[in-house]
């Protein structure tokens, strides 16, 4: 009888503990959950995010994600994957991810992208005070930065600059023609040709022309650059398809299609009552450091 009972007192004994060491598990709390990577590792405002990890909670009201601080919203959630889009507001540096009582950062910071510039600029003046036909050109030439989408006056800050059928551009040296503009930038130009405006989808992996001693690195003459001249009509014209993909003078990136020679822009422009030496031109406009998208 005794022995029955120690029996029954050892068993009782032994679920006792098991018990425990179950509540005892119970009450661990939470996984801590790991981050392993953040994909892609740069973007504009509104790009779409992927962070993976393990252990996420499965209920995004469970969850803070910022950016630089900026709450971003969870689109889709799973115990390994977080989707999400880069708020309005947020900056570049590390992305935060709270939850469980832990507090986490990606393994890799995220850099913010400015959108890129999609713009026309109209009616940018290229005067010259050469002496005719066949007189050289002379006169200031017409300095215009992508930075600012204007004309400028600066020594420094500027990428192209306009002189009748000339573009020079600030990187090289002087071509030795008269009044050119100091070069004191590394600017570049490729001229791409039988493309569509819209085809031409990055900087990378172009040759990129600098001005030079004797010669523009986009040639100022008729069916070898990006215009062609009608001796009939006296009209100069675009040639079509040829788009231009500089390399700024601080080494960001453009693409350029030139759409007229005349004031205004006109369908068909005629030498005899339209003004000339009035550039018009669509481009867009890279403002980030190291990136060479163009669409």
């Amino acid at each position: 009888m005794k022995t029955t009972f120690k029996l029954f007192a050892l068993i009782f004994t032994l679920f006792a503990f098991v018990a425990c060491s179950d509540d005892d598990d119970g009450d661990s709390g939470p996984a801590e959950f790991t981050v392993t990577a953040i994909s892609p590792e740069s973007g504009t405002v509104g790009t779409e995010i992927t962070i993976t990890g393990t252990d996420f909670p499965t209920d995004a009201s469970e969850i803070a994600l910022t950016f630089g601080g900026i709450s971003a919203t969870i689109n889709s959630l799973t115990a390994t994957q977080i989707m999400t889009t880069v708020p309005a507001g947020a900056t570049s540096g590390g992305v935060s991810i709270v939850a469980n009582g832990f507090t986490k950062s990606t393994p890799t910071t995220f850099t913010v992208l400015s959108d890129l510039v999609e713009a026309t600029a109209s009616n940018i003046p290229a005067p010259t005070t050469g002496g005719g036909q066949g007189a050289p050109d002379e006169g200031p030439f017409t300095k215009f930065s992508f930075e600012t989408g204007a004309v400028t006056d600066s020594d420094t800050e500027w990428d192209i600059a306009f002189r009748a059928t000339a573009i020079a551009i600030n990187g090289g040296t002087a071509t030795g023609t008269n009044d050119e503009p100091e070069r004191n930038g590394n600017a570049g130009v490729a001229l791409i040709e039988d493309v569509l405006f819209s085809e031409v989808t990055t900087a990378e992996g172009l040759t990129y022309v600098q001005d030079a001693s004797g010669a523009f690195a986009i040639a100022p003459l008729s069916d070898q650059g990006w215009y062609n001249y009608n001796p009939a009509t006296f009209v100069v014209t675009p040639i079509p398809g040829t788009v231009l993909v500089f390399r700024t003078h601080d080494g960001k990136y453009a693409k350029v299609e030139i759409l007229s020679y005349y004031r205004d822009a006109p369908a068909e422009p005629n030498a005899f009552v339209d003004e000339s030496r009035l550039y018009t031109f669509n481009y867009i406009y890279n403002p980030n450091e190291g990136e060479t998208g163009l669409e």
